[in-house]
């Protein structure tokens, strides 16, 4: 696994015949961006007694109220990740947020959140993610974007665990594509490449965090597709497709070096 040299590829090619030639702007980026530390409660159980079963009554309402709190306070170190995960308004990809497979993550909370090979603890940069995500999901903007079809993830079960995340920049401004590494066996987007496409909108770009199956052969095919979907959709997405720029850290490095350089059209 390459541990994150920096280099940069540019050349021109050529996409698909009805887009003509695209110019793509390889920039491969390795930077981490890690989380800090927090604590989980527990509450304690009482006696049998009418007059603590009132009282139990007060603390299940408590419960309630701190229950609904969370769905609409803001995101903090302290916050369990498996409830930024099952956010009423993330819906299923939620759990995208995070690695998919979670043996290469640890932690409980945002504070404690840790990917593997990254050694860069940030948790305030994780925290600013997530309520990111949050913000806009509440205001009701779309943030994430299947690029496979309903019958695409039947027919191949792990297309379910692909997509793209939505920073998005100024309206008719060029587009980003960011690829996390992750060593071709997880996909670190939280420390990998959240972290550099909400500060490309920032500047008013737009931006992608593509989420793609692991592997060799399905990290650029998942982000050709990526490219794909955004070209098909630029008028919804409000993005401009004359160029655009790919940027991988680490083994995203690689997907954005070998689209950049094969181009969408060989990955199918």
């Amino acid at each position: 696994m390459d541990k994150g040299g920096i280099s940069m590829h540019l050349r021109s090619l050529l996409t698909n015949k009805n887009r003509g030639i695209v110019c793509i702007l390889v920039c491969i980026m390795a930077l981490g961006i890690l989380a800090g530390c927090g604590q989980n409660q527990v509450s304690d159980t009482s006696e049998n007694t009418a007059a603590e079963n009132a009282a139990g009554n007060e603390g299940d309402h408590l419960t309630t109220e701190n229950s609904q709190a969370q769905t609409t306070d803001a995101f903090t170190k302290d916050t369990r990740i498996s409830d930024v995960m099952n956010y009423p308004a993330f819906g299923d990809y939620g759990r995208l947020i995070f690695p998919v497979n979670s043996s290469y993550y640890s932690g409980n909370t945002l504070g404690t959140l840790s990917l593997t090979w990254y050694t860069e603890i940030r948790p305030e940069k994780t925290v600013e993610i997530c309520n990111y995500f949050k913000d806009h999901a509440d205001a009701g903007d779309v943030i994430f974007y299947d690029i496979y079809t309903d019958e695409e993830k039947a027919a191949d079960p792990s297309k379910n665990d692909t997509g793209l995340f939505f920073f998005k920049g100024d309206p008719g401004a060029k587009f980003a594509v960011c690829n996390s590494g992750g060593g071709m066996v997880y996909v670190g987007s939280m420390h990998d490449s959240f972290p550099h496409a909400l500060e490309i909108s920032k500047h008013g770009y737009n931006a992608f965090a593509c989420i793609y199956r692991a592997g060799y052969d399905t990290g650029p095919e998942d982000c050709a597709r990526a490219v794909a979907f955004i070209f098909d959709h630029a008028d919804e997405l409000e993005v401009d497709t004359s160029d655009y720029s790919l940027w991988g850290g680490s083994a995203g490095a690689r997907i954005a070096d070998w689209v950049g350089t094969n181009g969408t059209a060989y990955y199918g």
